[in-house]
């Protein structure tokens, strides 16, 4: 083959790979909360999809363009059609990633999915994703063959109009997300989310110079951004304290991924019988639909939205430090590993020769292991100290339990295949292995609570019982499965329970009212750890043993949003300002949202700001 020949081919071969990503990229748009009502917003949709598939797959083929001048046609094709479908496979899995989580894999959330911490991935997962390559390789080698061969064949202009379609429309929709940007036209600017690796461009200083600008709007927007806050005065004042005569054992059993309406006498007995002697609240919400959002705020008292001012500033948490300058031992058993996300760097900066990994190749085991090491701990603990354990079980993430486990809820899945949950999947069977897998905490979860009944200790110890996060089963029928992915009731209402010394039983009070991890941190340092600073100090959240608070909103986030959450509607906000604005099944709403209540919002996020 000339020179040109090869260039022929590998132009036709961009052509059509332009097209296989194109019908691919139409998966995203299934997932807008509606089709852009207005001229603009539906023209840029149009344009965008086309001209940006078209680019990504023109960019990323240059990395085959060395190996279309192989002298072997059918190594250049292996090669050539292995990475051409690596690419598609890719490209398609990103697009199951974003039906169930909104957001597109990067390598951050790369990170994260390998190490478990989004969603834990199956055999029969990894085996359709295999299978799947091998499909695409099939199809790309055909259509190499075909090319080389001279069975596909076009017209030299298709090509060119091809070519010249794809630059006006790249041109058009990026000056269309120009005037956009310049003016805060959330039917346009809103869109860029639903393609992976878009980033239309912005001109708001020559916008400015000749006037083509709606300061207003921006004005509005610019209130939204969430900054990062480089330097964080934490808290705003040093501790005031006061002696405290006899410190209780404090202890936090957590639950990763845990839904609020499995919390009850049939699905968790045993935490629900002993929840009995204290207080349970009905209406708690999480400070963020993640693990790291989740137990920062839990920790911190804090919006998640410090998360980088913390790590940034090593700055560990004052309800941490406070235990420390007490003498406690501090007893942390996580079974998911602590360095990623980073609480090592961060709630547990400061906690020397820290247990940051379990034994166990799943869910299962490291949280039978932590069961065992914590009852070893406890019953070697120097008595004549108060104590704190952190006790943080997985299996719910991964909706795991040990094979011999008795199936209390049928039908039931064998395993999850996340790549084949859609919006017309039945979750009741992956709903029942959920509870079965809660069910099965609960069971380790009473080795815990034995063992503090059998102390003789309980009349001096608080226990905290929560989740970190719940975990979203297509509630709303709007396709999300798992968590980080929305604001809505599944993935941040969890259960919360303290029961302890000087605890009420059930107190009725706070049933109708929000409740929040970050009242974790105050209750325990006003009432037990003798913290004489006002709240407002070092937190956000309020006293839960004081007279309810009735907040009329909270706070929570993920790894790049947050949301203001009221009881009949939800502000999501993206890193730069872009909203939406939904009810609580996650249903676009017209009105125009609170600003003044993102004005208290925001005044949460900057507060702690030097």
């Amino acid at each position: 083959m000339t020179i040109k020949e090869r260039l022929t081919t590998y132009g036709y071969f961009i052509l059509i790979n332009s097209i296989f990503a194109i019908f691919i990229a139409l998966r995203y748009l299934r997932f807008l909360p509606e089709v852009p009502s207005d001229m603009l917003g539906l023209l840029f949709l149009v344009l965008s999809t086309f001209s940006h598939m078209v680019a990504l797959t023109a960019i990323v083929s240059l990395i085959l363009l060395p190996f279309f001048f192989l002298p072997y046609g059918w190594i250049r094709r292996i090669i050539v059609a292995t990475l051409a479908s690596l690419i598609l496979v890719y490209l398609f899995i990103d697009t199951a990633v974003f039906a169930s989580y909104r957001f597109h894999i990067n390598p951050a959330m790369l990170d994260l999915i390998f190490a478990g911490q989004i969603v834990s991935l199956s055999v029969a997962t990894w085996l359709m994703v295999i299978g799947a390559v091998v499909l695409v390789f099939a199809i790309e080698l055909g259509v190499l063959y075909a090319i080389d061969e001279r069975k596909i064949r076009l017209p030299a202009k298709t090509g060119r109009i091809f070519s010249i379609s794809a630059v006006t429309a790249l041109l058009l929709s990026h000056l269309i997300h120009i005037w956009a940007a310049a003016h805060a036209y959330q039917s346009v600017t809103q869109l860029k989310r639903y393609l992976p690796l878009f980033y239309p461009m912005t001109s708001n200083s020559l916008m400015t110079k000749y006037g083509w600008i709606d300061e207003e709007a921006l004005e509005k927007q610019k209130l939204m951004t969430m900054q990062k806050q480089g330097d964080f005065k934490f808290p705003l004042q040093p501790l005031q304290t006061q002696v405290v005569a006899n410190p209780p054992n404090i202890v936090f059993l957590v639950i990763d991924s845990w839904r609020a309406d499995t919390f009850n006498a049939e699905n968790t007995p045993n935490l629900w019988n002993f929840s009995q002697n204290g207080t349970i609240f009905q209406n708690h919400l999480s400070t963020g639909n993640a693990t790291r959002a989740g137990i920062f705020g839990f920790f911190y008292g804090i919006p998640s939205t410090y998360w980088h001012s913390a790590i940034d500033n090593k700055t560990s948490p004052v309800f941490i430090d406070r235990m420390q300058d007490l003498d406690y031992p501090l007893g942390i058993f996580a079974s998911a590993q602590l360095h990623n996300p980073e609480f090592d760097q961060t709630v547990f900066l400061k906690v020397p020769n820290l247990r940051k990994e379990s034994k166990g190749s799943t869910a299962v085991e490291r949280d039978q292991n932590i069961t065992e090491e914590w009852l070893n701990w406890f019953g070697q603990r120097d008595r004549l100290k108060p104590s704190f354990s952190f006790l943080f079980y997985d299996s719910p993430h991964s909706y795991d339990f040990p094979k011999d486990y008795p199936h209390r809820y049928e039908p039931m899945l064998s395993e999850v295949n996340y790549l084949k949950l859609n919006n017309k999947t039945d979750p009741q069977p992956l709903m029942n292995r959920y509870k079965t897998s809660v069910h099965f905490v609960d069971s380790l979860a009473k080795q815990v609570l034995d063992e503090l009944n059998a102390s003789g200790e309980m009349e001096n110890t608080i226990v905290i019982i929560t989740g970190d996060h719940g975990e979203e089963i297509n509630d709303n029928k709007q396709n999300y499965w798992g968590h980080n992915s929305n604001f809505s009731n599944p993935q941040i209402h969890v259960p919360f329970v303290i029961v302890g010394k000087n605890v009420p039983t059930n107190v009725d009070g706070w049933n109708n009212y929000f409740t929040s991890h970050q009242d974790v941190v105050p209750t325990l340092l006003q009432n037990y750890l003798g913290v004489k600073n006002p709240i407002q100090d070092y937190s956000m959240g309020v006293d839960l043993l004081g007279k309810p608070v009735d907040r009329d909103w909270l706070l929570s986030s993920s790894y790049s949003k947050y949301a203001v959450v009221a009881h009949q509607d939800i502000m999501e906000v993206g890193s730069a300002g872009q909203f939406s604005y939904i009810d609580k099944e996650y249903k676009p709403l017209k009105e125009e949202p609170d600003y003044a209540l993102l004005k208290q919002a925001m005044e949460q996020i900057s507060r702690f700001s030097k």
